[in-house]
């Protein structure tokens, strides 16, 4: 009998070999994909600091634009193993040295002109094949944060290719040695187990066949031994059997006999009975089939449903493999079927979803909850792309309430997101200068306050505002003030880190985070080199345009708990800086926010105070000279504070100014002036002498407004005064800034029949064209220069030119500030007719004036 291996171990051999094949391929591609990304990674390292060796040594030789010396550089890069190019350019992207022969291949070319106009950070990593077929490594470094150009080198991965195919020939070479020897082995082994099974299978063969005259020699002390044993006892006993059971069949085969008589005459009366039944069956039948086909057409339409359907629909096993899937969900995962969507993921979380925990987190809602709807991730394409997609699915499980499988729909929802992002980016940046705006300034701001309080971090704010943007805007239009403001900023961020948030509040206004300083000084210099950049002539479409700012700084940021806070202290320090004359900065102290608080209760007092008729006037007579009688007075607020006591209206009108609270003060006094004025006129008036005549001082901010206007016509006839007793003041200086609107609302006033007076006439704006281009009546001469009539000849020469202007041209001139005789004797000599000063009388009050008044009088009656 021939020797062979028993069908038996085939299985066992094969799958032995098979599994032994797979192990290797494992390993071997196990061992490829280690080795490639480790040499890699190790050209990856090698081709990042060759590339920043060459932006940071060599920076003074590329910032010279000096060719030869970058090319003697680079060419020595080339003796390094596995550098295929080196190539420089400049910040515009314009190549400076390389080492090609002759020239720059394209796709080189054009992957150097992409990495420089996408600017994506200091160092850029890109694969790319050659024209020759080559796979290169290209790294891009930028010098100076692209300042000053880029460094791009190229390394050849031909070598680790060639490499891992050696590594894979002399593994796999080893791998088959050992499988041969195992295999001859097993061979040797299963041949040796078979000899004693081929006896034992020709031995069962026999007493199968009722052949039991041979006997079966056993001598094996094994399991195989044990079993001919008790192979050849049981064909004893299988003997002893077959006799007795042929006994047996002959005598049941006549029971039989009769049994089928008896049986056939059951047919006969079952078989009517299962015609009937049979019947019956075709009609269920029938029905069945209708029944079918009209599942047929539902499994059909929805069928066409899961297979046309725009979203994308699955069903997928707990493990994370694709069970069904659509052609919208293939398509939509870059798989051009399904079933090859199917065959490639077995593992979605890992193969498919960027973030691992968050897949994990959908699945566990899912498995807890049964149902996810609007779930959203970020998957990667076949291709490589990153989409954005919403999920929702459902837990199907069996009866025992064990999960089956999810299924769900997908959808791309890549566009929604970069439209969400674009508004979040609108939302949080200035759409003119592309910078951070008020609301990202303060988050940035409120991290590093709560950064400060954790550790020692030290930060400081700069808040700039520029100082002639409106007369720029209104001048050269707002296109320019536009490019302007992104002059400014391009400005801003040139001298600031790359660590720091430079934002546009609005209008002309920036703001500066500078994180992490080390000492003051350092923001000093910054805001002195922003103020030098912004100096410097701007040329916006052909057009010189020169600007200035003004900053605010805020060094000591500690104790600070909010953001506005902070804000509020950079924006005051930006104020005084512009206060204490423009182009400068200025840095916070508490001072500052002591006078802030010092005016705001100043403020809040001044607005009771008008409530509550706190605010009365004082009257100082102006004094006619020739006949040493008053010929009128000038009315001036006083405001006698609750707790201060009198306070100068130096000290309160500037305030009133800035709050606009100057208008219902200056219609007060306007407005109790007259009715004491008429009182007077009524009750002291002689026969003879001209009415005593009012000043009142207005503000130059009611220039345009038509409220003084009114207000002055609703006076003149509520009171019933003469217009021509009444002079409004108005300073010099106000004139001269309001000029436009300033000679129609006098044309105005002149028309209700009042009289005009320039007050502080000669402090530094005079001007004769103003006397000619405005309606004035009277001029008051400032005191600054009839203070200094006794020592100074220029101040008696310009005082007593006034004088000679007044007459020549009809006006009514009032010296004021008269204190001393020499003052009086000088200004009688020079021609003047009218005074006003503490050498006649003080500011009185009305009970005071009326004391005057009876006075004056009782001695021209007497």
């Amino acid at each position: 009998m021939t020797t062979r291996i028993p069908r038996l171990f085939h299985k066992p051999l094969l799958f032995m070999a098979l599994m032994f094949g797979l192990i290797a391929v494992a390993m071997a591609y196990s061992s490829s994909r280690t080795l490639d990304r480790k040499l890699t990674d190790e050209y990856e390292s090698k081709a990042v600091a060759l590339a920043t060796s060459m932006a940071e040594s060599d920076i003074n030789a590329i910032l010279d634009r000096d060719a030869s010396a970058v090319q003697a550089r680079i060419d020595r890069y080339m003796d390094i193993d596995g550098v295929a190019y080196v190539l420089v350019t400049d910040e515009n992207g314009r190549v400076i040295a390389h080492t090609f022969t002759p020239v720059v291949p394209e796709v080189v070319e054009n992957l150097v002109r992409e990495v420089w106009r996408q600017d994506q950070g200091q160092r850029i990593i890109r694969d790319l094949t050659s024209s020759s077929g080559r796979h290169i490594l290209h790294v891009s470094r930028h010098i100076l944060s692209g300042l000053a150009g880029m460094v791009h080198i190229g390394m050849d991965k031909t070598p680790i290719r060639d490499q891992i195919r050696a590594t894979l020939v002399q593994q796999l070479g080893m791998t088959l040695l050992i499988f041969l020897g195992g295999t001859f082995i097993a061979y040797v082994f299963f041949l040796n187990l078979s000899r004693p099974l081929a006896v034992l299978t020709e031995y069962a063969r026999r007493v199968a066949g009722h052949d039991f005259s041979h006997d079966l020699e056993v001598t094996a002390r094994d399991e195989i031994g044990d079993l001919g044993r008790s192979m050849k006892s049981m064909a004893a006993d299988i003997a002893d059997l077959v006799l007795t059971l042929e006994e047996r069949v002959y005598d049941k085969t006549l029971q039989l006999q009769e049994a089928k008589d008896e049986l056939e005459l059951k047919v006969e009366e079952r078989t009517a009975e299962l015609l009937r039944t049979n019947t019956q069956l075709k009609i269920e039948i029938a029905e069945r089939r209708v029944i079918g086909e009209a599942l047929r057409k539902a499994e059909q339409k929805y069928r066409t449903i899961f297979e046309n359907a725009v979203e994308g629909i699955y069903q997928m096993s707990p493990s994370g493999r694709y069970i069904s899937a659509n052609p919208a969900l293939a398509r939509l995962f870059g798989y051009t079927t399904p079933d090859e969507l199917m065959g490639a993921v077995y593992d979605s979380r890992t193969q498919l979803y960027m973030d691992r925990e968050r897949r994990n987190k959908f699945l566990a809602r899912l498995s807890k909850q049964g149902e996810v709807k609007n779930f959203e991730s970020k998957v990667r394409r076949k291709d490589g792309k990153l989409i954005w997609v919403s999920e929702s699915a459902r837990r199907v499980d069996d009866k025992d309430g064990h999960i089956i499988y999810y299924e769900g729909s997908v959808e791309d929802v890549t566009l929604r997101k970069k439209a969400e992002e674009q508004l979040k980016r609108q939302a949080f940046h200035d759409s003119l200068t592309k910078l951070p705006n008020r609301a990202l300034f303060h988050d940035h701001l409120r991290m590093a306050i709560e950064r400060g309080k954790r550790r020692d971090y030290q930060f400081a704010v700069l808040y700039l505002d520029l100082d002639r943007f409106k007369v720029i805007n209104d001048s050269l239009g707002h296109d320019i003030g536009d490019e302007l403001l992104k002059a400014v900023a391009r400005v801003l961020k040139r001298c600031a880190r790359s660590m720091d948030t430079v934002a546009r509040f609005g209008g002309d206004e920036f703001a500066i985070l500078l994180e992490e300083v080390a000492a003051p000084r350092d923001v000093i210099r910054i805001a002195k080199r922003i103020l030098e950049g912004i100096r410097q002539p701007f040329n916006l479409n052909g057009n010189e345009v020169f600007s200035s700012a003004s900053i605010g700084i805020v060094l000591h940021t500690q104790g600070y708990e909010r953001p506005g806070a902070l804000m509020r202290d950079a924006d005051m320090a930006m104020y005084r800086a512009k206060e204490q004359g423009k182009s400068r900065f200025k840095v916070f102290n508490h001072k500052m926010h002591d006078q802030v608080l010092r005016l705001m209760e100043m403020e809040n007092d001044l607005r009771h105070a008008i409530d509550q008729r706190e605010l009365t006037v004082a009257y100082q007579p102006i004094v006619h000279l020739e006949s040493r009688r008053i010929s009128g007075f000038e009315a001036l607020v006083r405001w006698q504070h609750r707790e201060r006591g009198l306070i100068s209206p130096g000290d309160f009108i500037p305030l009133a100014e800035d709050t606009g609270l100057i208008y219902p003060i200056d219609y007060r006094v306007m407005e109790e002036a007259c009715r004491s004025l008429c009182r007077w006129q009524r009750k002291f008036r002689t026969n003879g002498d001209p009415p005593l005549t009012l000043n009142f001082n207005i503000s130059g901010k009611h220039f345009g407004r038509a409220q003084l206007l009114r207000q002055v016509s609703d006076l003149l006839s509520s009171t019933g005064i003469d217009p021509a007793c009444l002079n409004i003041e108005l300073t010099e200086s106000a004139l001269v800034a309001h000029s436009a609107m300033a000679e129609e609302l006098l044309m105005q006033l002149k028309g209700l029949g009042v009289n005009i007076c320039i007050d502080d006439f000669g402090t530094g704006y005079s001007s004769l064209s103003y006397l000619q281009k405005f309606p004035i009546d009277v001029v008051k001469v400032d005191r600054t220069f009839v203070s200094r009539v006794q020592d100074d000849k220029d101040s008696r020469a310009i005082v007593s030119t006034i004088f000679s202007l007044g007459d020549s041209m009809d006006l009514k001139v009032v010296a004021e500030g008269v204190e001393s005789p020499e003052q009086l004797s000088f200004l009688e000599q020079a021609g003047c007719n009218y005074v006003q000063g503490y050498l006649f009388y003080r500011p009185m009050f009305a009970d005071e004036v009326e004391a005057v008044l009876e006075h004056v009088s009782c001695s021209c009656r007497n």
